[in-house]
């Protein structure tokens, strides 16, 4: 009797220790299982932080750009404004022309002249308008050499260095013969040094001393030259 109660008192003792290993492995377990979600859910919010960062930045490139593309709006506006400014003044030109009998020819010396104008008046838009209206529509007219030099010069007066450079080495290209050449050469030379073409004026402004040394660009040169040594 006393071996059965023994015995069952034993059996009894196991099953409670079996149990509690159990529950300790179960709770190993669980606490795993938590350390595991709880990084997968830092790791959630460092993505989230990322990803709401780079939303700001996105709407702040956005807001960018569309100042940029207001600002550009406005600067073809205000173009197209003084296009028809332009277009007013010689139409009201020919108007009175022809209310006196007269039938008004807009010569090329008319509107090379008057792009001159806007140049000297620091209107270097308009300049630049006219200038491109002689070139366009008398490509061999008088002034077409000093032209495209007027025209280099607005563009540059605007720190437009790119389009300034590509009109004066428009005459070096079309016109290697031209009584401007010395100019041409000297005004490219200026215009690329702002493109980072250092080496390239330096030759430029060297060519104008070897080439043209009594003249009075040659004197320019050589003080550019000095300004890059």
């Amino acid at each position: 009797m006393n071996r059965n109660i023994k015995i069952f008192c034993l059996g009894g003792l196991g099953l409670l220790l079996s149990g509690c290993i159990a529950s300790e492995r179960d709770m190993g377990t669980l606490k795993l299982q938590l350390k595991e979600l709880n990084d997968t859910i830092a790791v959630m919010q460092v993505n989230q932080a990322e990803l709401a960062s780079k939303m700001e930045e996105l709407n702040q490139n956005l807001s960018v750009s569309n100042e940029n593309l207001s600002q550009l709006d406005a600067q073809i506006f205000n173009l197209s404004a003084k296009l028809d400014d332009i277009n007013v003044a010689v139409k009201s030109g020919q108007n009175g022309a022809e209310n006196t009998g007269e039938q008004k020819v807009l010569l090329p010396s008319d509107i090379f002249n008057e792009a001159k104008n806007h140049l000297n008046k620091q209107a270097y838009d308009l300049a630049v308008t006219g200038f491109k209206l002689y070139i366009e529509q008398y490509p061999e007219g008088e002034n077409i050499e000093q032209a495209y030099i007027y025209m280099g010069d607005a563009y540059f007066a605007q720190e437009q260095a790119k389009p300034a450079a590509i009109a004066y080495a428009t005459v070096l290209q079309k016109f290697p013969e031209s009584k401007i050449i010395p100019t041409a050469r000297l005004k490219y030379a200026r215009s690329i040094i702002p493109l980072g073409k250092t080496e390239e004026a330096k030759r430029y402004f060297s060519s104008v001393v070897q080439d043209f040394g009594s003249s009075p660009e040659a004197r320019l040169a050589k003080e550019e030259l000095a300004k890059l040594k």
